[in-house]
């Protein structure tokens, strides 16, 4: 289903209104195309009252879609009845009921934007206690005159009537979003609205079809009653019995003999009902040989009905005698009214079971919805989501509980171990880069991390124009004096050498130990006179560290090699190589 919303920056009363775009309007003109064509087929519940159910679609639009714009499709809809029941006031009521809902649902979503749709059945009870039926009261007895009985019907009839289709639209708007979850799409449907669903239909249809079928009986038992009272007349006419010996104080009567010629007990009314009156069918008249005869003049359903009169024709005919047809009538309004009053309890049972299904319904599904939320609380609260759920009052809920709580401390230590684990992956991690990267007697960066930081220096002198010197470093003798004082001296030395070292460096120069007795010093931003001041200082710190075995000096002397380039020439394997080409000529020049 495509959403009816407007853009971002609207105001909510301004979204509900927000202009439909094509596709959209023409959903909502068939919506309205439906809506009038279920209104053009009414549902028959009692005697000359009869149910709408195109206003469910409108309802089921405004859930779907949140738009303002289902309120002219129910006026649309509505418009059905102007020409079916003779007069516009229902036309305003249900259009009223529409507005209700539209706007008391868009102010729930104001207050909360996780309101449950569910609330559009409450909304429509609402409507039509404080709005609608007193509407009904003042449009049909005050203003077209209706009696009191069929006010009250009509009345309870359309409250039934608009919450059963509120409730049929919520249903369907379950189904809906049940198979749109299904699909991929939509939020799904709530627990309270589904409860809610469930019992109102569970409740209400029993109850509706089980209170038509007793109306039915009734209306029936009454009619044929009526019948069988105008069957007596009727016969007490075709004996000639004397007008005082007829039944039926208000009955009236009509013989038409075979010639044509006609006598009755009121010429007036049978000249009245031949010319204004016409035979009201059979849609709400059960006993096939009944009739009603109704006004032709143009007025309000129910007033055709009350003002109306039943009538039984006969044929009578007798051996040798000629036949004559015997026509009884008799005014309808005292049987209607009493049909009404029968059916205004009828629905009375029908509103009382659904205004207390619609509060079990909504009572339930607040419980289950409480109990339900107490669970998930800890876990949305709760920073790892990992909280013990609160016992339930439902034992199904609370079995669920006690399962989900030990699944919870199973995952609590089973993450503690990975935690641990994890801890142990990146200390092992970083000692292995350590050791990819760095020497581990003295703590120097290896030979592999030379060529890196080379690299790295290189390309960033290059770009900036600065010198960059390398100082190649060789222990003198070290192969004599592990020879002489053993392999721990040695090491020692080293370490000593490195640690020297260190303490001339600059914070932005780098010691790399790249071989054996070799280390190279990486010092930026320095020329060549910068870097043989540094080889100067280097050489006179080492020279300077007393080291002593056995009561024996070890002698600690370095010979270095130096290299400064800078511009296009600045390239890692050049440096390195003019600074060993610089030590071998140290060496060959100390050595003569």
């Amino acid at each position: 289903m495509a959403s009816i919303t407007g853009s971002p920056a609207q105001s909510p009363w301004g979204a509900l209104f927000a202009p439909p775009t094509r596709r959209q309007g023409l959903v909502l003109a068939l919506t309205a195309g439906l809506a009038v064509l279920l209104n053009l087929q009414p549902l028959p519940l009692f005697y000359g009252i009869q149910g709408l159910l195109g206003s469910i679609l409108p309802i089921l639009a405004l859930l779907l879609w949140r738009t303002g714009w289902v309120i002219p499709v129910g006026c649309i809809a509505s418009l059905v009845t102007w020409k079916a029941w003779g007069h516009p006031w229902a036309v305003v009521i249900f259009s009223a009921e529409i507005t209700w809902l539209t706007l008391g649902l868009q102010r729930l979503s104001r207050r909360n934007d996780q309101v449950s749709t569910g609330a559009v059945i409450p909304l429509a009870i609402s409507y039509w206690l404080l709005l609608g039926a007193p509407m009904v009261a003042i449009f049909y007895g005050l203003i077209l005159q209706i009696d009191p009985s069929n006010v009250t019907v009509t009345a309870l009839k359309q409250v039934v009537n608009g919450v059963l289709n509120a409730t049929i639209a919520f249903v369907l708007f379950m189904v809906i979003s049940a198979l749109q979850n299904r699909k991929g799409h939509g939020n799904g449907i709530s627990l309270r609205g589904l409860i809610v669903g469930l019992v109102l239909i569970t409740m209400t249809v029993p109850t509706l079809i089980i209170t038509m079928s007793s109306g039915y009986q009734l209306v029936l038992a009454m009619q044929q009653a009526e019948l069988d009272n105008l069957k007596v007349v009727n016969r007490a006419v075709a004996a000639s019995k004397p007008w005082s010996e007829i039944p039926g104080g208000d009955v009236a009567y009509r013989r038409v003999e075979a010639n044509g010629n006609s006598t009755s007990s009121d010429a007036e009314l049978f000249s009245q009902l031949d010319k204004d009156y016409t035979d009201g069918g059979r849609a709400n008249v059960h006993p096939r040989e009944l009739a009603v005869l109704i006004s032709k003049q143009p007025m309000a359903g129910l007033r055709k009905w009350v003002n109306g009169y039943w009538s039984y024709s006969q044929l009578h005919a007798s051996p040798g005698q000629p036949s004559v047809l015997i026509q009884v009538v008799q005014p309808a309004g005292t049987l209607v009214k009493r049909m009404q009053d029968q059916n205004s309890q009828l629905l009375v049972v029908v509103l009382t079971t659904l205004l207390l299904g619609t509060a079990a319904s909504m009572t339930l599904g607040a419980l289950f919805e409480r109990e339900i939320n107490k669970l998930l609380k800890p876990m949305l609260t709760s920073p790892d989501g990992l909280s013990t759920l609160a016992p339930s009052l439902i034992n199904e809920l609370r079995v669920m509980v006690l399962l989900i709580n030990q699944r919870i401390q199973q995952v609590r230590l089973l993450t503690f171990d990975l935690q641990e684990t994890n801890l142990a992956l990146r200390r092992s991690r970083d000692e292995l880069e350590q050791v990819s990267s760095s020497d581990i007697l003295t703590g120097c960066g290896n030979r592999n991390a030379l060529f890196l930081r080379l690299k790295e220096e290189c390309l960033r002198c290059r770009r900036t124009g600065e010198a960059l010197s390398c100082i190649t470093i060789d222990i003198d003798n070290l192969t004599d004096i592990n020879d002489r004082f053993g392999h721990e001296i040695g090491d020692l030395v080293l370490k000593r050498v490195a640690s020297a070292v260190r303490q001339r460096l600059r914070i932005t120069d780098h010691l790399f130990r790249s071989g054996g007795d070799e280390f190279v010093v990486v010092a930026t931003d320095c020329n060549g006179a910068a870097a043989h001041e540094m080889a100067e200082e280097l050489q006179a710190l080492v020279s300077q560290l007393r080291l002593a075995s056995k009561q024996e000096l070890v002698p600690t002397s370095i010979t270095t090699g130096i290299s400064s380039l800078e511009g296009d020439e600045l390239k890692p394997d050049i440096l390195l190589a003019r600074s060993d080409a610089d030590l071998r000529h140290a060496r060959q020049n100390a050595n003569s």
